[in-house]
């Protein structure tokens, strides 16, 4: 139900009778996340929109905490219950219903897509990018979406940090089959336009960044090479 996470080894467990989630971080997170800055400088130079390079450390804790949660909540974007911080453990409430991909797989609703666009242009708009914007980060209960893994959160909004996160949510989702690939991605523009479906532009980087992480974060290739032949809405 819960994902392999880069950063931290997960566990589901009890605490005084409640089920919560345990994130401890891994012995190699550090040198992940020089990994991951190295990727992420490396293509905005590739793509011509050369971007400061990510902010690690403490930042990661920070975002993780409950000031930044609250103001989150503010914006209107909900995150699991925070019980416990420290500097290599994170202790969240369980969300019952698992995370975004393992839903859509699993149903055909497709409108929490169109949910999370619009979770990710409140982001946006507030003047900050998720980065690690990809559909397992998301998690579902009573119909309600919950957003996880909070620490790469960045306080700029670029041309190209604003693409990322467009680009690597589709990412996540590009190797779904029987068609549902097209609709959440529609649905997701469709969120994402929301405010201004009628003006707005999206960023043009978004395709492209898509089309890279894909190959990284999907798991079934048949499904993947039909998606990326299909024609994009982007």
């Amino acid at each position: 139900m819960y994902f392999v996470n880069w950063q931290r080894d997960i566990r589901i467990s009890t605490i005084n009778g409640r089920k919560v989630v345990i994130k401890k971080d891994k012995p190699i997170k550090s040198l992940n996340e020089q990994v991951l800055v190295f990727i992420f400088t490396f293509m905005s130079l590739v793509l011509l929109h050369p971007t400061r390079p990510l902010r690690t450390g403490t930042n990661l804790l920070k975002n993780e905490g409950f000031l930044s949660r609250k103001k989150l909540s503010q914006i209107g974007i909900l995150t699991p219950q925070l019980i416990q911080i420290d500097n290599d453990v994170i202790i969240e409430e369980f969300i019952e219903e698992g995370n975004l991909y393992t839903f859509l797989d699993r149903n055909n609703d497709m409108s929490f897509a169109f949910r999370v666009g619009k979770i990710t242009r409140k982001l946006h708009d507030a003047g900050f990018c998720f980065i690690d914007n990809k559909a397992q980060n998301y998690l579902i209960r009573d119909s309600q979406i919950y957003r996880t893994d909070l620490g790469l959160i960045q306080n700029q909004a670029t041309e190209y940090m604003k693409s990322l996160d467009i680009g690597i949510f589709l990412a996540s989702l590009l190797d779904l089959g029987d068609g549902k690939y097209q609709q959440i991605e529609n649905f997701f523009l469709k969120g994402y336009r929301n405010k201004d479906s009628s003006k707005f532009v999206m960023p043009y980087l978004s395709i492209i960044i898509r089309n890279i992480a894909s190959l990284v974060l999907s798991s079934n290739h048949n499904n993947l090479a039909k998606n990326l032949l299909a024609k994009s809405e982007i």
